[in-house]
């Protein structure tokens, strides 16, 4: 149960209007989410996050295969259900299989993941659980991949682990038929 009230769909303020206008594009046929309209109540840094997060989803060099997979997997160790669940469905669509998603809390033990995948699951353990990527999964990272997708993928690592404890903290509830709530790009 959110811990804080909802900014109302339509709000007042008109920065905030405005990114739930963007958000109404990128997210068509869904309401905004509950994250956004929590989150709405500092407008100040409503607009950068939701561009942070969008460029890390529709702008990046890395396989979304790879960065939904340890978004579930950051979400989980973060006991976050609302970050978690809403990437589940996001990973399904990027081809990670239904089989991985279930093995992920054995996934060290699992034959199911191949080496690029164990390495940004690492690299979500470390950041959920830890301070940072350990010297083993940078080293793992950047034996698999160039340079400009480890430095994303730190990057997407750090900041998943940021909202779900943003979304932890405020208690965010899942919005009804999350499952079919995927974004896209509106800028194509």
């Amino acid at each position: 149960m959110n811990r804080i009230p909802f900014v109302p769909e339509e709000p007042d303020d008109p920065r905030v209007r405005d990114v739930f206008d963007r958000l109404r594009k990128r997210w068509q046929g869904a309401p905004v989410l509950h994250l956004y309209r929590l989150i709405g109540w500092a407008p100040g840094l409503l607009g950068p996050w939701m561009d942070f997060a969008h460029a890390m989803r529709f702008k990046t060099a890395s396989p979304a295969r790879l960065r939904e997979l340890m978004i579930v997997r950051s979400g989980q160790l973060s006991q976050c259900e609302y970050e978690w669940k809403h990437h589940w469905a996001a990973a399904l669509e990027e081809g990670v299989t239904e089989e991985q998603l279930l093995a992920l809390e054995r996934w060290q033990a699992s034959r199911l993941f191949d080496e690029d995948e164990r390495a940004v699951l690492a690299l979500a353990e470390d950041t959920a659980c830890g301070l940072g990527a350990s010297n083993t999964t940078m080293n793992a990272l950047k034996a698999r991949l160039p340079l400009e997708q480890v430095t994303e993928l730190v990057m997407i690592a750090g900041f998943y682990a940021g909202v779900a404890r943003i979304a932890n903290s405020l208690g965010v509830p899942l919005e009804p038929g999350f499952e079919s709530m995927t974004p896209r790009d509106e800028t194509k």
